[in-house]
């Protein structure tokens, strides 16, 4: 089995690193333009337009071996368009898709956080955990980092989608409790397919992920 991942916003192939670790299944993050590998192609700053960038390293990965595909929070929004795009082609699509640490893209609402200053995106950012007060706090490190955040975020935020789908393959939601951009509207996730998806509700916030890595990397493979 292999398991086809999308990062978070302002993520890496490097993100899910602890979650890789420890079982027999083969992990690859794919980057999307501007982040990690990929850091010196053009941000975009839209879903749709990164799914079409990494829908070809998608298709080599996926080739020939089963399949699951993940995504926390931003990557959960690649992952959903993702599949969209995989059974439009007629391509395989995966045993399983698991979105972790995203509100239902039909029934939150809009904000526009990538807008904000300096001073009050950075808090925002902070406050949803995930990165280090220290590298926060870091001006060299900031002044690379904060454009990818902010064209992440705003693609996030911008992703709107309420259809239904009928693709035939079972869907996992993972949510954390305290977390104030996804699990307020998790419920809603069961409006986007014909078959009710599971939804698995953690302890945490937004990146309860990190908090509970065997149990998250049980659901997944």
């Amino acid at each position: 089995m292999k398991i086809i991942a999308y990062p978070f916003a302002g993520g890496s192939c490097y993100s899910y690193a602890s979650l890789a670790r420890g079982h027999d299944h083969e992990w690859i993050t794919l980057d999307p333009p501007g982040h990690g590998s990929n850091m010196r192609q053009p941000l975009m700053h839209s879903i749709p337009d990164m799914v079409t960038a990494l829908l070809e390293p998608t298709l080599r990965a996926s080739a020939g071996q089963p399949y699951v595909l993940f995504g926390h929070s931003m990557g959960a929004y690649i992952a959903l368009v993702m599949l969209d795009r995989l059974a439009e082609l007629g391509a395989s699509l995966p045993q399983r898709l698991v979105l972790s640490g995203a509100a239902a893209p039909h029934s939150r609402a809009l904000e526009h956080h990538a807008d904000l200053p300096q001073k009050e995106f950075l808090e925002w950012v902070g406050n949803m955990g995930g990165i280090s007060p220290e590298v926060l706090a870091e001006p060299q490190l900031m002044e690379l980092f904060e454009p990818i955040l902010r064209a992440d975020i705003e693609a996030a935020e911008a992703y709107v989608d309420g259809s239904e789908r009928d693709h035939d393959v079972p869907v996992r939601i993972l949510l954390g409790k305290n977390d104030r951009i996804a699990y307020a509207d998790g419920k809603p996730w069961a409006e986007c397919f014909s078959n009710p998806p599971e939804v698995h509700i953690f302890d945490g916030g937004h990146f309860f992920l990190f908090d509970e890595v065997g149990r998250v990397r049980d659901l997944i493979v």
